[in-house]
């Protein structure tokens, strides 16, 4: 029993070991775990490895070169040291588009006919942009803001421009329920008795049942706009089968030590 044990904990172990990834240029491009990543505040997209960091600078180190770079920690948007979380250097700016929809970002650069921002919400993504005349305005951090009702044509928004607000609006927003956390700890606590485990599985895979969140300035177009709600809907599965699958291999791990303190 103990051996089977130990196979099922190093198994899901290994499950966890999935490359991290960044999306640039509509690809998926795979980020070894072991690197680091530094987005600067062109949003360009820079891997490798951090040597040290003080006094306000980064020696950085390519993963196929031996020079080392200096890089100013004022010029960066973002730092992902490998294995660990994001630390995230810029404040929020919000686009409004005509249509009343809030974009949290931070704006890269206001062409001649678009907007180039970044976002981050878990996942290291290439700069996007969005047509001016689809904005109302632009607030920044620092408290200005910037008017575009004055530019014609009301350009709609798209179906496709509404399920990938709707995925990023999960991202940043759904949060799965405590009560499932808590059960899935507990069931994988109990998966000595074999019965909890097809348990966890359903939990994990049912879909959430509440998508609102009123911190999501964006909430009522889950009512509105169908293209948004499916694509939040399926972003938040995602989120809730990730934490429940955590929950229970975290309670499995606290029973496995249970089981060998006992021995």
């Amino acid at each position: 029993m103990m051996k089977c044990l130990l196979f099922i904990l190093s198994l899901s172990f290994c499950s966890f070991e999935f490359a991290q990834i960044t999306q640039h240029d509509s690809l998926l491009i795979p980020i070894n775990l072991n690197q680091d990543t530094l987005v600067s505040n062109s949003g360009e997209i820079i891997t490798g490895y951090i040597l040290e960091q003080a006094d306000g600078y980064i020696s950085f180190q390519g993963p196929l070169s031996e020079e080392i770079n200096l890089v100013a920690v004022d010029q960066l948007l973002l730092i992902k040291k490998a294995n660990k979380p994001a630390e995230v250097l810029y404040k929020d700016d919000t686009l409004v588009t005509k249509i009343g929809i809030f974009i949290a970002c931070k704006v890269l650069e206001v062409s001649a006919d678009s907007i180039s921002l970044f976002q981050y919400n878990g996942l290291i993504e290439s700069p996007k942009h969005i047509d001016q005349k689809s904005l109302l305005l632009i607030k920044y951090s620092n408290g200005t803001s910037e008017d575009f009702s004055a530019l014609s044509s009301l350009k709609p928004i798209s179906k496709e421009e509404l399920k990938e607000l709707g995925k990023l609006d999960a991202k940043a927003y759904f949060k799965t329920h405590p009560v499932v956390i808590a059960g899935e700890v507990l069931l994988g606590f109990t998966s000595i008795f074999i019965l909890p485990i097809p348990t966890a599985i359903t939990i994990a895979c049912t879909k959430p049942t509440n998508l609102v969140n009123l911190e999501n300035p964006n909430v009522n177009l889950i009512s509105s706009e169908p293209e948004y709600k499916l694509a939040y809907a399926k972003q938040a599965r995602k989120y809730k089968s990730r934490d429940a699958l955590i929950s229970y291999f975290s309670g499995l791990v606290a029973c496995v030590g249970t089981l060998f303190l006992m021995n």
